[in-house]
């Protein structure tokens, strides 16, 4: 074989493996093409799927919060309606009439009595209290701004039983707020 031919089959052969290395190449870069498609598929419904649940959970803590503040303000309403129950009802204390108060009060002397005995003063909150309190046998020691009812002390001052309307409302808020509650919102 003469070298013109040895150097023609080398660069035939050259060829025909640079032929394959490009064609394998090619297969490879094709297959790594794949793969990294796929990959960047599995990356991409990954983060959506991620995406969609993070949503949903906005969605529910947003759906959670707009409840309690619906609640919150039913609750305020509810509050208002009792306070303004209450506003009346103090108000239509101080327009009870005379015969039905004069019966009240004298309930309410007679109560404190017993609790402190035969001693004790009264601070009226009005001067039908004075009437009142002279018929009960009870001295008048001063005059409270009041609705009505009568603050009664024992004879050294130490211990005050609060008989007014406001200082009744007071100590029974809570037990009435629940039924006055119940009343209207059950």
């Amino acid at each position: 074989m003469s070298a013109e031919k040895i150097i023609t089959r080398i660069h035939d052969d050259s060829e025909k493996q640079i032929r394959q290395i490009i064609k394998k190449a090619e297969n490879n870069a094709e297959e790594l093409i794949q793969t990294a498609k796929k990959e960047a598929q599995q990356e991409a419904e990954r983060i959506f799927a991620m995406g969609e649940t993070q949503s949903e959970n906005i969605k529910k803590i947003h759906i959670s919060k707009a409840h309690q503040e619906a609640r919150r303000e039913v609750s305020n309403v509810k509050e208002h309606i009792i306070d303004e129950c209450f506003t009346q009802a103090f108000q239509r204390l101080s327009e009870i009439p005379d015969d039905h108060y004069k019966d009240i009060i004298t309930q309410l002397i007679n109560e404190g009595k017993k609790k402190l005995g035969d001693s004790c003063v009264a601070i009226i909150s009005g001067e039908r209290d004075r009437e009142i309190a002279k018929m009960e046998k009870v001295p008048v020691k001063g005059i409270i701004a009041a609705s009505g009812g009568v603050i009664l002390q024992s004879e050294d001052g130490k211990i005050a039983i609060d008989n007014t309307f406001e200082g009744i409302l007071k100590r029974k808020r809570n037990t009435i707020r629940i039924e006055v509650g119940q009343l209207l919102f059950s």
